[in-house]
């Protein structure tokens, strides 16, 4: 349901094991390549756990799909058998024909035995990975063990990876299983995300889901981590329900209130919102909450018949928020300024002083409605147009080739962008509406208005600016606002043109469409350089401070250059 709202071009919080959606924050990206180098080791045992729900089968997805050719693997999910159907599972994975009436353990044996010395020969190499590990039961892993004991004179022959929850970790350890301790070439435990890296998580997966905006307000972003404790499984089904929250709300983001409630719904009704990972009690409850969000994804928004359970949560949530979506209301701009409190300034703006002796903030900083102060910002990328519709007029941007990005943040984080911006404000009266930032310069700020433009004190607006924002950018020339390695050879082909004009990067553009190597560490290198998180990705933010760089023509600058 809420997918078409945000923009989204498929759900970007399932728990599916999807490696597309992998975020590499730095233990995934060592757990990964403790897996990579365990598969070109020669015999032996990898080890990897992790509490529930920390990506360890994520992980997993992602490094079958960047094995070399030569390595065949038997995929295990489910171990809870005894050591003759395991046995005969690996024997299906590995394709090796056995007799379905075969009930002999050293057949089987033999037979494995034969496949992995045929496979030695040809230059293959066999793994075995088996998932949920913790339900092996300690005979069963022994007869594991002993799968080692197939080799030649110079080497193992299988590769086996364990992967499991911590218990796993204890079972290898006792007195029991000190064999097979012993065998272990390597070893990682994934932990759960930092508080840096649970908002990371969060803006990756919208971005691979095609939305490289701000979805989550800063405050809700640590929200997620305290409600979460940086469990990215509960990380998705938290923020797939606020998402679904904010979305009946009618909100452009996600707010730490919207995720409050979507906590209590997932815990049920009685119980207090999250604190840190769930206990396992809560599991299940969790999981009937997902089907439960997944088969509302799956209906059309259309009334629901009186009485139903969708209806009374759609009721709860516009009950509870209905009360924040007032429409806010256009009211005259009517400054007064006397010539001893103001003075015209080059630009034409009316100019506020540092100190005035009765300053009068309240006519200044009266709100505009969303549509209207839009209009006037446009007019700062020489669009003038004089109805944006009725419905968000950010979709109307789209035809002038620009786009809308909801953004909060500080004044750095303006400078930063540098582009003209709406500001959210809330005036002394309560109303809630826009204003029209189009220029910085030091500590004053220039508001268009739509009689002329106003020149004050930055610091007269820090009490009523909320710290959301809306900024309007140029978007690529070819169809795309989000250029990485699955976009098309055209983008890719703009963006090595762009990056070949920043200086001090020392890129050649090739002309190639492929998106390499080179060009991924380029474009981390340069993301990296401008303070931005080098995700390879080249996502509005990315390309914005491209345009500020390379100095695109006709695109409208916040900060007043000396």
């Amino acid at each position: 349901m809420y997918l078409n709202y945000f923009g989204l071009k498929e759900p970007s919080f399932s728990i599916a094991p999807d490696p597309e959606f992998l975020y590499l924050s730095q233990q995934h990206r060592e757990a990964l390549a403790h897996l990579l180098y365990g598969a070109g080791e020669s015999g032996g045992f990898v080890l990897l756990t992790g509490e529930v729900g920390t990506g360890k089968t994520t992980v997993c997805r992602a490094f079958l799909e960047q094995l070399p050719p030569e390595v065949d693997v038997a995929l295990v999910l489910n171990p809870a058998v005894t050591g003759y159907e395991l046995l005969r599972t690996i024997c299906d994975e590995f394709r090796i024909p056995v007799s379905v009436d075969e009930r002999s353990t050293k057949t089987l044996i033999d037979r494995l035995n034969q496949y992995l010395l045929a496979a030695h020969a040809k230059g293959r190499r066999p793994v075995l990975m088996i998932d949920e590990a913790q339900n092996l039961r300690p005979r069963v892993l022994e007869q594991v063990r002993l799968l080692t004991n197939l080799e030649t004179n110079k080497q193992k022959l299988l590769q086996i990876f364990l992967v499991g929850q911590p218990e796993l970790r204890r079972l290898i350890d006792s007195e029991a299983l000190r064999q097979l301790s012993q065998r272990i070439t390597a070893r990682f435990h994934l932990g759960p995300l930092t508080a840096r890296e649970t908002a990371a998580y969060v803006r990756h997966r919208l971005a691979v889901a095609g939305v490289d905006r701000p979805l989550f307000t800063r405050r809700a972003l640590r929200r997620v981590q305290a409600l979460t404790g940086g469990v990215p499984r509960l990380i998705n089904l938290l923020c797939d329900r606020a998402l679904l929250g904010a979305c009946v709300g009618r909100h452009l983001q996600v707010t730490p209130r919207i995720l409050n409630r979507a906590a209590k719904e997932l815990r049920g009704a009685a119980g207090p919102a999250w604190r840190g990972p769930p206990r396992p009690i809560f599991t299940g409850a969790l999981i009937l909450a997902l089907l439960f969000g997944a088969g509302w994804l799956a209906r059309d928004w259309v009334p629901m018949p009186a009485g139903s359970g969708l209806e009374a949560v759609v009721a709860a949530w516009r009950r509870d928020e209905g009360a924040s979506h007032a429409v806010a209301t256009e009211p005259a701009l009517d400054v007064d300024v006397g010539p001893s409190e103001s003075k015209p300034v080059a630009n034409g703006a009316v100019a506020v002083p540092l100190e005035t002796p009765e300053m009068a903030p309240s006519p200044i900083l009266s709100n505009m409605g969303r549509e209207s102060a839009l209009r006037l910002l446009l007019r700062r990328w020489g669009v003038d147009v004089d109805d944006l519709g009725t419905d968000d007029p950010c979709r109307r941007v789209a035809a002038f080739g620009l786009r809308c990005e909801q953004e909060q943040g500080t004044w750095a984080n303006l400078r930063f962008f540098d582009r003209p911006v709406l500001l959210r404000s809330i005036d002394d009266e309560g109303t809630d509406g826009y204003l029209v930032l189009s220029r910085l310069r030091d500590d004053r700020a220039t508001l268009d208005q739509p009689d002329g433009s106003i020149e004050l004190p930055v610091a007269m607006l820090d009490d009523d600016w909320t710290g959301d924002y809306l900024l309007i950018w140029q978007p690529p020339p070819v169809g795309t606002a989000l250029i990485g390695p699955t976009s098309s050879g055209e983008a890719v082909r703009w963006l090595r043109q762009l990056l070949a004009q920043v200086p001090d990067l020392g890129f050649a553009d090739s002309g190639s469409g492929r998106f390499d190597d080179e060009l991924d560490q380029t474009l981390r290198q340069f993301q990296q350089g401008r303070g931005l998180v080098p995700d390879g990705l080249a996502g509005y933010r990315t390309l914005i401070q491209l345009h500020n760089v390379v100095g695109i023509p006709g695109i409208p600058r916040l900060v007043e250059v000396e």
